[in-house]
Protein backbone atom coordinates (compact mmCIF):
# COMPACT_ATOMS: atom_id res chain seq x y z
CA UNK A 1 0.00 0.00 0.00
CA UNK A 2 2.61 2.38 1.15
CA UNK A 3 4.49 1.63 -2.48
CA UNK A 4 1.34 2.34 -4.39
CA UNK A 5 0.65 5.59 -2.82
CA UNK A 6 4.20 6.61 -3.33
CA UNK A 7 3.32 5.96 -7.34
CA UNK A 8 -0.15 7.35 -6.67
CA UNK A 9 1.69 10.62 -5.20
CA UNK A 10 4.61 11.04 -7.73
CA UNK A 11 1.78 10.45 -10.77
CA UNK A 12 -0.25 13.56 -9.40
CA UNK A 13 2.74 15.71 -9.41
CA UNK A 14 3.92 14.29 -13.03
CA UNK A 15 0.41 15.57 -14.29
CA UNK A 16 0.42 18.62 -12.65
CA UNK A 17 3.70 19.45 -14.54
CA UNK A 18 2.20 17.93 -17.72
CA UNK A 19 -1.31 19.57 -17.45
CA UNK A 20 -1.94 22.38 -20.14
CA UNK A 21 -5.08 23.88 -18.11
CA UNK A 22 -4.03 25.92 -15.27
CA UNK A 23 -6.60 24.61 -13.06
CA UNK A 24 -6.05 21.17 -13.80
CA UNK A 25 -2.46 21.68 -12.95
CA UNK A 26 -2.82 22.87 -9.52
CA UNK A 27 -5.56 20.78 -8.65
CA UNK A 28 -2.90 17.67 -9.35
CA UNK A 29 -0.25 19.57 -7.35
CA UNK A 30 -2.49 20.27 -4.54
CA UNK A 31 -3.59 16.68 -3.98
CA UNK A 32 -0.19 15.28 -4.30
CA UNK A 33 1.11 18.27 -1.24
CA UNK A 34 -1.47 16.51 0.58
CA UNK A 35 -0.88 13.36 0.01
CA UNK A 36 2.91 13.58 0.53
CA UNK A 37 2.96 13.83 4.58
CA UNK A 38 -0.12 11.02 4.79
CA UNK A 39 2.52 8.49 3.20
CA UNK A 40 5.53 9.71 5.74
CA UNK A 41 3.14 9.58 9.02
CA UNK A 42 2.13 6.43 8.01
CA UNK A 43 6.08 5.33 7.18
CA UNK A 44 6.73 6.26 10.11
CA UNK A 45 3.64 5.23 12.15
CA UNK A 46 4.91 3.61 14.91
CA UNK A 47 7.44 6.49 15.47
CA UNK A 48 7.39 7.84 18.94
CA UNK A 49 7.34 11.21 17.60
CA UNK A 50 3.54 10.05 15.22
CA UNK A 51 3.09 7.88 18.59
CA UNK A 52 2.92 11.19 20.21
CA UNK A 53 0.55 12.69 17.72
CA UNK A 54 -1.96 10.43 18.23
CA UNK A 55 -1.72 10.17 21.74
CA UNK A 56 -2.95 13.87 21.56
CA UNK A 57 -5.63 13.93 18.83
CA UNK A 58 -6.75 17.77 19.85
CA UNK A 59 -3.32 19.05 20.11
CA UNK A 60 -2.60 18.19 16.71
CA UNK A 61 -5.81 19.24 15.39
CA UNK A 62 -5.16 22.91 16.80
CA UNK A 63 -1.90 22.78 15.07
CA UNK A 64 -3.37 21.63 11.85
CA UNK A 65 -5.73 23.87 12.01
CA UNK A 66 -3.13 26.75 12.75
CA UNK A 67 -1.35 25.84 9.80
CA UNK A 68 -3.85 25.91 7.38
CA UNK A 69 -4.79 29.82 8.53
CA UNK A 70 -1.57 30.94 8.46
CA UNK A 71 -0.92 29.55 4.47
CA UNK A 72 -4.32 31.12 3.87
CA UNK A 73 -3.80 34.30 5.09
CA UNK A 74 -0.42 33.92 3.50
CA UNK A 75 -1.83 32.96 0.18
CA UNK A 76 -4.40 36.49 0.78
CA UNK A 77 -0.95 38.03 1.13
CA UNK A 78 0.77 36.44 -2.76
CA UNK A 79 -2.90 37.08 -4.40
CA UNK A 80 -2.06 40.90 -3.35
CA UNK A 81 1.12 40.94 -4.04
CA UNK A 82 2.01 38.37 -6.88
CA UNK A 83 5.27 40.12 -7.18
CA UNK A 84 6.48 38.59 -3.92
CA UNK A 85 6.17 34.73 -4.52
CA UNK A 86 9.75 34.43 -6.62
CA UNK A 87 11.52 36.40 -4.91
CA UNK A 88 10.12 34.74 -1.39
CA UNK A 89 10.51 31.05 -3.14
CA UNK A 90 14.17 32.28 -3.50
CA UNK A 91 14.98 32.73 -0.36
CA UNK A 92 13.28 29.66 1.17
CA UNK A 93 15.49 27.52 -1.39
CA UNK A 94 18.94 27.15 0.87
CA UNK A 95 17.12 26.74 4.59
CA UNK A 96 16.50 23.01 6.18
CA UNK A 97 15.77 22.70 9.79
CA UNK A 98 16.58 19.64 11.54
CA UNK A 99 13.45 17.54 12.64
CA UNK A 100 12.90 14.43 14.82
CA UNK A 101 10.45 12.34 13.42
CA UNK A 102 11.15 9.35 15.58
CA UNK A 103 13.49 7.30 13.67
CA UNK A 104 16.28 10.03 13.16
CA UNK A 105 16.32 13.07 12.60
CA UNK A 106 15.68 14.83 9.54
CA UNK A 107 17.01 18.23 7.81
CA UNK A 108 13.77 19.59 5.99
CA UNK A 109 12.93 22.44 4.20
CA UNK A 110 10.49 23.91 6.29
CA UNK A 111 10.34 27.49 4.61
CA UNK A 112 10.57 26.21 1.69
CA UNK A 113 7.50 23.75 2.10
CA UNK A 114 5.17 27.00 3.48
CA UNK A 115 6.40 28.90 0.59
CA UNK A 116 5.43 26.83 -1.61
CA UNK A 117 2.22 25.81 0.02
CA UNK A 118 1.20 29.33 -0.33
CA UNK A 119 1.69 29.66 -3.42
CA UNK A 120 -0.27 27.09 -4.75
CA UNK A 121 -3.38 27.92 -2.62
CA UNK A 122 -2.83 31.08 -3.92
CA UNK A 123 -3.17 30.22 -7.32
CA UNK A 124 -6.11 27.75 -6.80
CA UNK A 125 -7.55 30.76 -5.31
CA UNK A 126 -7.06 32.56 -8.94
CA UNK A 127 -8.58 29.89 -10.89
CA UNK A 128 -11.42 29.57 -9.10
CA UNK A 129 -11.69 33.33 -8.82
CA UNK A 130 -10.85 34.24 -12.36
CA UNK A 131 -11.56 30.57 -14.55
CA UNK A 132 -8.67 28.50 -15.94
CA UNK A 133 -6.33 30.11 -17.40
CA UNK A 134 -7.60 34.09 -16.55
CA UNK A 135 -4.57 34.91 -14.60
CA UNK A 136 -1.07 34.83 -15.12
CA UNK A 137 0.32 32.07 -16.26
CA UNK A 138 -1.70 30.52 -19.46
CA UNK A 139 -3.47 27.93 -20.18
CA UNK A 140 -0.07 25.64 -21.38
CA UNK A 141 1.36 23.68 -19.07
CA UNK A 142 5.20 25.09 -17.78
CA UNK A 143 7.59 25.10 -20.02
CA UNK A 144 5.12 23.36 -22.98
CA UNK A 145 4.73 26.50 -24.88
CA UNK A 146 5.87 25.80 -28.08
CA UNK A 147 5.61 28.64 -30.17
CA UNK A 148 7.75 30.75 -26.94
CA UNK A 149 10.06 27.76 -26.20
CA UNK A 150 13.02 25.82 -28.05
CA UNK A 151 12.50 22.50 -29.34
CA UNK A 152 14.24 20.48 -25.94
CA UNK A 153 13.33 23.58 -23.06
CA UNK A 154 9.28 23.06 -23.73
CA UNK A 155 10.30 19.39 -23.43
CA UNK A 156 11.65 19.78 -19.47
CA UNK A 157 8.55 19.11 -17.62
CA UNK A 158 8.26 16.27 -19.59
CA UNK A 159 11.70 15.04 -18.78
CA UNK A 160 11.00 15.90 -14.99
CA UNK A 161 7.55 14.15 -15.24
CA UNK A 162 9.11 10.84 -16.24
CA UNK A 163 11.99 11.08 -14.20
CA UNK A 164 9.87 11.54 -11.21
CA UNK A 165 7.31 8.11 -12.13
CA UNK A 166 9.85 6.41 -12.70
CA UNK A 167 11.37 6.66 -9.20
CA UNK A 168 8.70 5.88 -7.59
CA UNK A 169 8.15 3.12 -9.77
CA UNK A 170 11.28 1.64 -9.23
CA UNK A 171 10.86 2.15 -5.13
CA UNK A 172 9.02 -1.40 -5.10
CA UNK A 173 12.40 -3.50 -5.86
CA UNK A 174 13.96 -1.67 -2.51
CA UNK A 175 13.64 -3.96 0.28
CA UNK A 176 13.14 -1.11 2.71
CA UNK A 177 11.19 1.62 1.36
CA UNK A 178 11.37 4.27 3.84
CA UNK A 179 14.12 6.55 2.05
CA UNK A 180 12.41 6.70 -1.15
CA UNK A 181 9.05 7.49 0.32
CA UNK A 182 10.97 10.48 2.05
CA UNK A 183 12.69 11.68 -1.29
CA UNK A 184 9.08 11.46 -2.86
CA UNK A 185 7.34 13.00 -0.31
CA UNK A 186 9.79 15.40 1.09
CA UNK A 187 11.31 16.28 -2.16
CA UNK A 188 10.27 15.21 -5.44
CA UNK A 189 6.51 16.16 -4.89
CA UNK A 190 7.22 19.56 -3.24
CA UNK A 191 9.75 20.66 -5.64
CA UNK A 192 7.48 19.67 -8.84
CA UNK A 193 5.35 22.52 -7.33
CA UNK A 194 7.99 24.35 -7.14
CA UNK A 195 8.43 24.10 -10.79
CA UNK A 196 5.25 25.00 -11.75
CA UNK A 197 5.49 28.15 -9.82
CA UNK A 198 8.33 29.64 -11.21
CA UNK A 199 8.25 28.62 -15.03
CA UNK A 200 4.78 30.21 -15.40
CA UNK A 201 6.25 33.72 -14.55
CA UNK A 202 8.85 34.30 -17.19
CA UNK A 203 11.49 36.46 -15.26
CA UNK A 204 11.76 40.62 -16.25
CA UNK A 205 14.21 42.50 -15.25
CA UNK A 206 12.88 43.87 -11.54
CA UNK A 207 12.00 40.35 -10.69
CA UNK A 208 15.53 39.48 -11.36
CA UNK A 209 16.93 42.49 -9.90
CA UNK A 210 14.77 41.15 -6.51
CA UNK A 211 15.97 37.73 -6.84
CA UNK A 212 19.68 39.14 -7.35
CA UNK A 213 19.25 41.29 -4.14
CA UNK A 214 17.99 37.82 -2.13
CA UNK A 215 21.13 35.88 -3.19
CA UNK A 216 23.51 38.77 -2.37
CA UNK A 217 21.92 39.38 1.23
CA UNK A 218 21.71 36.12 2.21
CA UNK A 219 25.26 34.59 1.22
CA UNK A 220 26.63 37.58 3.11
CA UNK A 221 24.52 36.88 6.33
CA UNK A 222 25.26 33.34 5.47
CA UNK A 223 29.17 34.23 4.89
CA UNK A 224 29.13 36.66 8.09
CA UNK A 225 27.88 33.55 10.35
CA UNK A 226 30.56 31.44 8.63
CA UNK A 227 32.95 34.16 9.90
CA UNK A 228 31.57 33.54 13.63
CA UNK A 229 32.06 30.45 13.53
CA UNK A 230 35.64 29.95 12.04
CA UNK A 231 36.91 32.98 14.29
CA UNK A 232 34.83 31.55 17.77
CA UNK A 233 35.66 27.64 16.63
CA UNK A 234 32.18 26.96 17.18
CA UNK A 235 29.99 24.73 14.74
CA UNK A 236 26.43 24.04 14.85
CA UNK A 237 24.76 21.54 14.44
CA UNK A 238 26.91 18.72 12.91
CA UNK A 239 28.24 16.48 15.58
CA UNK A 240 30.36 14.40 12.84
CA UNK A 241 31.95 18.00 11.09
CA UNK A 242 32.48 19.15 14.93
CA UNK A 243 34.54 15.83 15.44
CA UNK A 244 36.31 16.13 12.47
CA UNK A 245 37.03 19.50 13.33
CA UNK A 246 38.92 18.46 16.45
CA UNK A 247 41.16 15.46 14.63
CA UNK A 248 42.32 18.07 12.17
CA UNK A 249 44.64 20.60 11.49
CA UNK A 250 41.87 22.91 9.90
CA UNK A 251 38.44 24.06 10.57
CA UNK A 252 35.59 23.75 8.58
CA UNK A 253 32.29 25.77 8.98
CA UNK A 254 29.63 25.17 7.64
CA UNK A 255 27.23 28.13 8.65
CA UNK A 256 23.27 27.49 9.04
CA UNK A 257 23.54 24.38 7.31
CA UNK A 258 24.08 20.92 8.14
CA UNK A 259 27.02 20.27 5.65
CA UNK A 260 29.97 22.76 5.09
CA UNK A 261 29.72 20.97 1.25
CA UNK A 262 26.04 22.31 0.86
CA UNK A 263 26.69 25.60 2.18
CA UNK A 264 29.86 26.07 -0.66
CA UNK A 265 27.09 24.66 -3.06
CA UNK A 266 25.28 27.81 -1.87
CA UNK A 267 27.54 30.28 -1.93
CA UNK A 268 29.19 28.79 -5.33
CA UNK A 269 25.90 29.36 -7.10
CA UNK A 270 25.55 32.60 -5.78
CA UNK A 271 28.60 33.48 -7.10
CA UNK A 272 27.82 32.56 -10.30
CA UNK A 273 24.95 34.63 -10.13
CA UNK A 274 27.10 37.47 -8.63
CA UNK A 275 29.85 37.41 -11.49
CA UNK A 276 27.23 37.50 -14.63
CA UNK A 277 26.55 40.82 -13.29
CA UNK A 278 30.15 41.59 -13.40
CA UNK A 279 30.56 40.16 -16.99
CA UNK A 280 27.25 41.40 -18.52
CA UNK A 281 26.81 44.87 -16.01
CA UNK A 282 27.23 48.27 -17.56
CA UNK A 283 26.01 49.99 -14.11
CA UNK A 284 29.63 51.20 -12.19
CA UNK A 285 27.70 50.90 -8.79
CA UNK A 286 26.41 47.50 -10.12
CA UNK A 287 30.10 45.99 -10.91
CA UNK A 288 31.50 47.08 -7.76
CA UNK A 289 28.66 45.90 -5.42
CA UNK A 290 28.38 42.41 -7.39
CA UNK A 291 32.34 42.23 -6.72
CA UNK A 292 32.59 42.78 -3.60
CA UNK A 293 29.92 40.42 -2.75
CA UNK A 294 31.61 37.77 -4.50
CA UNK A 295 35.06 38.20 -2.69
CA UNK A 296 33.24 37.80 0.80
CA UNK A 297 31.59 34.73 -0.88
CA UNK A 298 34.70 33.67 -1.98
CA UNK A 299 36.26 33.65 1.57
CA UNK A 300 33.47 32.03 2.99
CA UNK A 301 34.02 29.44 0.43
CA UNK A 302 37.84 29.21 1.09
CA UNK A 303 37.04 28.35 5.24
CA UNK A 304 34.17 25.38 4.44
CA UNK A 305 37.00 23.25 2.76
CA UNK A 306 34.48 21.84 0.38
CA UNK A 307 36.79 20.42 -2.83
CA UNK A 308 33.45 19.49 -4.20
CA UNK A 309 32.04 23.11 -4.13
CA UNK A 310 35.39 24.42 -5.39
CA UNK A 311 35.91 22.68 -8.64
CA UNK A 312 32.01 23.01 -9.10
CA UNK A 313 32.42 27.18 -8.75
CA UNK A 314 35.49 26.61 -11.17
CA UNK A 315 32.90 24.56 -13.70
CA UNK A 316 30.18 27.56 -13.59
CA UNK A 317 32.61 30.14 -14.15
CA UNK A 318 34.10 28.24 -17.32
CA UNK A 319 30.62 28.07 -18.80
CA UNK A 320 30.10 32.06 -17.72
CA UNK A 321 33.56 32.66 -19.16
CA UNK A 322 32.74 30.55 -22.63
CA UNK A 323 29.16 32.25 -22.65
CA UNK A 324 30.12 35.91 -22.72
CA UNK A 325 33.87 35.74 -24.37
CA UNK A 326 33.40 32.73 -26.64
CA UNK A 327 34.37 29.38 -26.84
CA UNK A 328 38.02 29.60 -27.44
CA UNK A 329 38.39 31.48 -24.42
CA UNK A 330 36.00 29.52 -22.20
CA UNK A 331 38.74 26.15 -23.53
CA UNK A 332 41.89 28.04 -22.90
CA UNK A 333 40.51 29.24 -19.14
CA UNK A 334 39.49 24.86 -18.83
CA UNK A 335 42.70 24.01 -19.36
CA UNK A 336 44.48 26.20 -17.06
CA UNK A 337 41.68 24.96 -14.15
CA UNK A 338 42.44 22.10 -14.96
CA UNK A 339 46.38 22.15 -14.85
CA UNK A 340 45.62 23.84 -11.83
CA UNK A 341 43.40 21.47 -10.04
CA UNK A 342 45.08 18.55 -10.89
CA UNK A 343 48.36 20.28 -9.94
CA UNK A 344 46.94 21.15 -6.28
CA UNK A 345 45.44 17.45 -6.26
CA UNK A 346 49.35 16.05 -6.84
CA UNK A 347 50.49 18.33 -4.52
CA UNK A 348 47.89 17.54 -1.28
CA UNK A 349 47.91 14.02 -1.84
CA UNK A 350 51.17 13.05 -3.38
CA UNK A 351 50.49 12.12 -6.79
CA UNK A 352 47.37 9.94 -6.17
CA UNK A 353 43.82 10.75 -4.71
CA UNK A 354 43.12 8.49 -2.02
CA UNK A 355 40.15 7.01 -0.68
CA UNK A 356 40.57 8.78 2.52
CA UNK A 357 41.43 11.81 0.79
CA UNK A 358 38.23 12.18 -1.04
CA UNK A 359 36.04 11.46 2.13
CA UNK A 360 35.22 7.64 1.32
CA UNK A 361 33.87 9.11 -2.47
CA UNK A 362 36.51 5.99 -3.81
CA UNK A 363 34.96 3.08 -2.18
CA UNK A 364 31.14 5.01 -2.64
CA UNK A 365 31.98 4.86 -6.02
CA UNK A 366 33.37 1.14 -6.46
CA UNK A 367 30.69 0.00 -4.71
CA UNK A 368 28.26 1.45 -6.39
CA UNK A 369 29.34 0.13 -9.70
CA UNK A 370 29.62 -3.45 -7.98
CA UNK A 371 25.90 -3.09 -7.25
CA UNK A 372 25.01 -2.23 -10.93
CA UNK A 373 26.50 -4.74 -12.15
CA UNK A 374 25.10 -7.75 -10.10
CA UNK A 375 21.32 -5.41 -10.92
CA UNK A 376 22.02 -4.37 -14.67
CA UNK A 377 18.25 -3.88 -15.85
CA UNK A 378 16.23 -2.28 -12.68
CA UNK A 379 18.91 -1.77 -9.82
CA UNK A 380 18.34 -2.31 -6.49
CA UNK A 381 16.07 0.03 -5.72
CA UNK A 382 14.83 3.35 -5.36
CA UNK A 383 16.55 4.91 -2.25
CA UNK A 384 18.13 1.84 -1.54
CA UNK A 385 22.04 2.78 -1.85
CA UNK A 386 23.10 3.29 1.37
CA UNK A 387 21.34 0.17 3.10
CA UNK A 388 22.68 -2.46 -0.18
CA UNK A 389 25.88 -0.66 0.83
CA UNK A 390 26.12 -1.41 4.18
CA UNK A 391 24.29 -4.80 3.95
CA UNK A 392 27.18 -5.67 1.27
CA UNK A 393 30.30 -3.88 2.75
CA UNK A 394 29.52 -2.63 6.31
CA UNK A 395 30.31 0.70 7.09
CA UNK A 396 32.11 2.04 10.17
CA UNK A 397 30.27 4.46 12.87
CA UNK A 398 30.73 7.87 11.44
CA UNK A 399 30.69 6.84 7.72
CA UNK A 400 28.65 8.56 5.40
CA UNK A 401 27.24 4.96 3.10
CA UNK A 402 25.03 7.59 0.80
CA UNK A 403 25.95 7.61 -2.19
CA UNK A 404 28.20 11.22 -3.35
CA UNK A 405 27.96 10.48 -6.87
CA UNK A 406 24.62 11.18 -8.52
CA UNK A 407 25.50 9.18 -12.13
CA UNK A 408 26.58 6.31 -9.60
CA UNK A 409 23.62 6.39 -7.62
CA UNK A 410 20.81 6.27 -10.19
CA UNK A 411 22.96 3.56 -11.86
CA UNK A 412 23.14 1.13 -8.34
CA UNK A 413 19.52 2.11 -7.65
CA UNK A 414 17.34 2.31 -10.85
CA UNK A 415 19.76 -0.39 -13.33
CA UNK A 416 20.31 1.11 -16.91
CA UNK A 417 16.02 2.17 -17.00
CA UNK A 418 16.40 4.65 -14.78
CA UNK A 419 20.16 5.60 -16.27
CA UNK A 420 18.70 5.86 -19.93
CA UNK A 421 15.87 8.12 -18.67
CA UNK A 422 18.97 10.38 -16.61
CA UNK A 423 20.68 10.28 -19.74
CA UNK A 424 17.68 11.59 -21.60
CA UNK A 425 17.08 14.66 -18.93
CA UNK A 426 20.55 15.88 -19.06
CA UNK A 427 20.24 15.71 -23.09
CA UNK A 428 17.00 17.44 -22.86
CA UNK A 429 18.34 20.28 -19.74
CA UNK A 430 21.63 20.84 -21.64
CA UNK A 431 20.79 21.03 -25.00
CA UNK A 432 18.42 23.51 -24.02
CA UNK A 433 20.38 25.75 -21.97
CA UNK A 434 23.03 25.38 -24.71
CA UNK A 435 20.54 26.14 -27.40
CA UNK A 436 19.34 29.41 -25.03
CA UNK A 437 23.22 30.20 -25.40
CA UNK A 438 23.04 30.93 -29.19
CA UNK A 439 24.42 28.72 -32.38
CA UNK A 440 27.69 30.49 -32.66
CA UNK A 441 29.32 30.76 -29.03
CA UNK A 442 32.44 31.84 -30.58
CA UNK A 443 31.25 35.31 -31.28
CA UNK A 444 31.68 36.78 -28.02
CA UNK A 445 28.55 38.00 -26.08
CA UNK A 446 26.41 36.35 -28.15
CA UNK A 447 23.88 35.15 -25.58
CA UNK A 448 21.65 36.52 -23.14
CA UNK A 449 22.76 37.14 -19.74
CA UNK A 450 19.99 34.88 -18.37
CA UNK A 451 20.73 32.38 -20.37
CA UNK A 452 24.47 32.62 -19.30
CA UNK A 453 23.58 32.38 -15.60
CA UNK A 454 21.24 29.46 -15.71
CA UNK A 455 24.04 27.52 -17.95
CA UNK A 456 26.37 28.41 -15.08
CA UNK A 457 24.74 27.68 -12.10
CA UNK A 458 23.41 24.40 -13.72
CA UNK A 459 27.03 23.64 -14.79
CA UNK A 460 27.85 24.24 -10.84
CA UNK A 461 24.97 21.82 -10.09
CA UNK A 462 25.98 18.84 -12.28
CA UNK A 463 29.68 19.47 -11.39
CA UNK A 464 28.62 18.73 -7.63
CA UNK A 465 26.68 16.65 -8.19
CA UNK A 466 29.53 14.22 -9.15
CA UNK A 467 31.19 14.93 -5.75
CA UNK A 468 28.09 15.11 -3.34
CA UNK A 469 25.00 13.80 -5.36
CA UNK A 470 21.84 15.38 -4.30
CA UNK A 471 21.07 16.75 -8.06
CA UNK A 472 17.05 15.85 -7.93
CA UNK A 473 16.78 16.84 -4.25
CA UNK A 474 18.02 19.94 -4.10
CA UNK A 475 15.18 22.61 -4.99
CA UNK A 476 18.12 24.98 -7.07
CA UNK A 477 18.09 21.78 -9.68
CA UNK A 478 14.16 22.66 -10.06
CA UNK A 479 14.58 26.12 -9.78
CA UNK A 480 16.70 26.83 -12.24
CA UNK A 481 15.28 24.95 -14.95
CA UNK A 482 11.70 26.27 -13.94
CA UNK A 483 13.43 29.71 -14.76
CA UNK A 484 14.66 27.95 -17.83
CA UNK A 485 11.45 26.55 -18.94
CA UNK A 486 9.81 29.79 -18.35
CA UNK A 487 11.47 33.10 -19.43
CA UNK A 488 14.11 31.22 -22.35
CA UNK A 489 13.67 31.67 -25.79
CA UNK A 490 16.09 30.21 -28.58
CA UNK A 491 18.24 32.80 -30.30
CA UNK A 492 16.57 31.90 -33.68
CA UNK A 493 13.20 33.41 -32.42
CA UNK A 494 14.34 36.80 -30.47
CA UNK A 495 13.05 39.75 -31.94
CA UNK A 496 15.45 41.98 -33.46
CA UNK A 497 16.29 45.06 -31.97
CA UNK A 498 17.38 48.50 -33.10
CA UNK A 499 21.44 48.13 -34.34
CA UNK A 500 21.51 44.34 -34.76
CA UNK A 501 21.30 43.05 -31.45
CA UNK A 502 19.06 40.48 -30.65
CA UNK A 503 16.65 40.89 -26.65
CA UNK A 504 15.15 37.62 -25.19
CA UNK A 505 11.50 37.36 -23.53
CA UNK A 506 13.39 38.64 -20.54
CA UNK A 507 14.55 41.54 -21.56
CA UNK A 508 11.31 42.41 -23.97
CA UNK A 509 9.17 42.16 -20.61
CA UNK A 510 11.47 43.67 -18.12
CA UNK A 511 10.64 47.43 -18.42
CA UNK A 512 14.38 48.18 -18.83
CA UNK A 513 14.20 49.52 -22.46
CA UNK A 514 12.20 48.31 -25.55
CA UNK A 515 12.64 45.41 -26.72
CA UNK A 516 10.76 46.38 -30.13
CA UNK A 517 13.91 48.26 -31.38
CA UNK A 518 13.06 51.18 -30.00
CA UNK A 519 15.68 54.34 -29.85
CA UNK A 520 17.37 54.02 -26.53
CA UNK A 521 19.85 50.81 -25.15
CA UNK A 522 17.86 48.70 -23.05
CA UNK A 523 20.03 47.56 -19.91
CA UNK A 524 21.53 44.23 -19.60
CA UNK A 525 18.56 41.96 -17.86
CA UNK A 526 20.33 41.28 -15.45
Amino acid sequence: MLWAGTVLCAALAAGGLLARDRRTRYMLLAAALVLAPILVIGDNWDSGRVADLRDRPAFAAVGLAAALAALYLGALVIRARPALLVPLLVAALPFRIPVDLGGGSSNLLLPLYAVIAVGVIAALMGTQAAGAGATSGASDGPGSSPSSRGPLLRYISLALAVVLVLYALQSGLAEEISPAVQNVGFFLVPFAALFALLAEQPLDGATLRRVLWVLAIEGVLLALVAGYQYAARDLFWNDKVIAGNEAHPYFRVNSLFFDPNIFGRYLAISMVALATVVAYGRRRAELIGASVVFAILLAALVVTYSQSSTIALIAGMLVLIAARWGIAQGVGAGIAAVLLVAAAIALISGGGLTDEDSSGRKGLIEGGVEMAKDEPLLGVGSGAFADEFKKRYGAAEGFAAVSHTEPITVLAEQGVVGFAAYLAFLAVTIGGLVAALGPRLAKPARGPALAAALTGIYAVLLVHSLGYAAFFTDPVTWAVLAFAAGTLVPLGERAPRSGGEETTAAEGSGGDGPADGGASEPQPVT
